[in-house]
């Protein structure tokens, strides 16, 4: 297996590159390049990682969230989908419920939102402590580690 490319597709979002041991390879901001340095990067992590393969937060809106937030949203998804597509990396979605459940990182108790973001970076901070505590990258991180499991058939 190669190496897994997780993304948070979100206007502060973040990706991060996970070895197929679980280990961080590299990881960025998506809010500190513009479009085009980040199409580069990506380009470059396919040099670095032949048969880099993807995994994508689904976008989705939620209620009470407002109009703009979604198309700003929905932009960064797109973006990055045809970034994977124009660099031949295949990818999948996964829905944030599904690869946080799995991970155990699910937000059972319904915390505010600001609480369950510092609960998923404390997660991934515990189990890459070289990361940043940006919750981007964060959750990018724990997306690619949901899709090592799950290529590797072990999503519980």
């Amino acid at each position: 297996m190669s190496a897994i490319l997780g993304i948070d597709p979100g206007k502060s979002g973040g990706w991060a590159v996970l070895g197929p041991a679980g280990s961080v390879l590299r990881w960025g901001r998506s809010d500190k390049l513009d479009e085009r340095d980040l199409a580069d990067t990506v380009a470059e992590l396919t040099v670095s990682w032949p048969g880099l393969y993807a995994i994508m937060e689904r976008a989705q809106a939620f209620p009470k969230q407002g109009v703009s937030s979604v198309f700003v949203y929905g932009t960064g998804y797109g973006f990055w989908q045809g970034v994977l597509c124009a660099n031949g990396i295949g990818y999948e979605t996964v829905p944030a419920r599904t690869w946080q459940t799995a991970l155990g990182v699910a937000n059972r108790e319904k915390l505010p939102k600001p609480q369950h973001k510092r609960a998923l970076i404390a997660e991934a901070r515990r189990r890459w402590p070289e990361l940043p505590s940006h919750s981007g990258v964060c959750d990018a991180a724990l997306i690619a580690a949901w899709g090592l499991r799950a290529r590797a058939g072990k999503v519980a």
